[in-house]
């Protein structure tokens, strides 16, 4: 069995990683970097070795941030030091990375401390999150639609899981419909709801309370029995605000609440020949009414 030592450089192990890498003395000179290092920020072997780490690039390290947390390692002696970098470079364009710089042991002839400095790209990572908080966002709006269903009324559908996140968006956009349409009738529909939990349960009595501060009523339409027994078993009372079985007798009431009166064709036929039929003296009272076109006559 061979008892030869197999030296290895870790230079050239180095030389084989993906990310962007430098080595440091402590001065600050850049002992050797990586291909990937001279590919990524558009520089040659040439320019950097033996430059300090400030000065290469046009000074593209030439920042605060990087001199604190460099020297940091040095002054300290620590293991590793992790941050973020969000600048422009020349080459390579704004980029982020996360920079882990950390001591490495001595090789070869150097007599001083060495650092190793890593970068990780995690620009494409972070547009990637911002997209999908967009869409996130996008996603919430559309699941809270708020419509004016006539003067000062606003009807707002429940649909989906009721969660804390949600229900702020809700509530904020609503308290903002509420002062934007001078809204007084708010129809709060929980047809599409299929079941809730406790969190949703208190959300809705959260907004309501919201609503209530703004001076308009509430309306629950559509409460299915599954969701009342929850609310019922979690103690929780919606006092002051006014239920009704469907979405239909929530915009009746919150219409003939504000003074309109629903009548069919045919019983406005039969009232004006009524009417007709006193005496022409007597002017009829004058009633604003709304004809439902649902029922035949």
């Amino acid at each position: 069995m061979s008892n030869r030592a197999t030296n290895v450089d870790p230079f050239e192990i180095i030389q084989t990683v993906d990310e962007p890498l430098f080595v440091l003395n402590e001065s600050y000179e850049i002992v050797f970097g990586n291909r990937a290092f001279d590919t990524t920020f558009g520089v040659g072997r040439a320019e950097i070795e033996g430059k300090s780490i400030y000065s290469i690039g046009g000074g593209m390290f030439d920042l605060p941030l990087m001199k604190e947390k460099l020297e940091l390692v040095f002054r300290e002696k620590k293991a590793l030091e992790s941050f973020e970098l969000d600048h422009v470079f020349p080459k390579a364009g704004r980029r982020t990375f996360t920079i882990n710089a950390s001591l490495m042991r001595r090789y070869g002839s150097a007599s001083s401390e060495q650092m190793v400095v890593r970068f990780i790209d995690i620009t494409e990572k972070l547009a990637a999150e911002r997209a999908i908080r967009q869409k996130t966002q996008e996603i919430l709006e559309l699941s809270t639609p708020i419509s004016k269903i006539w003067d000062e009324i606003l009807i707002l559908p429940l649909i989906g899981t009721l969660d804390t996140i949600r229900a702020d968006k809700m509530i904020a956009q609503l308290l903002d419909a509420i002062r934007r349409e001078s809204a007084r009738y708010i129809i709060m529909d929980g047809t599409a709801v299929q079941s809730m939990d406790e969190t949703g349960a208190r959300n809705i009595i959260k907004a309501t309370v919201a609503i209530k501060l703004l001076g308009a009523h509430v309306i629950m339409t559509g409460i299915k029995p599954e969701v009342a027994m929850t609310m019922v078993q979690l103690g929780i009372e919606l006092r002051d605000i006014q239920t009704r079985a469907t979405l239909q007798e929530g915009v009746q009431y919150a219409l003939e609440s504000r003074g309109y009166l629903i009548m069919h064709k045919g019983a406005i036929r039969e009232e004006q020949q009524i009417t007709s039929s006193r005496d022409s003296d007597r002017q009829p009272k004058s009633t604003l009414r709304l004809i439902s076109p649902y029922r035949e006559p």
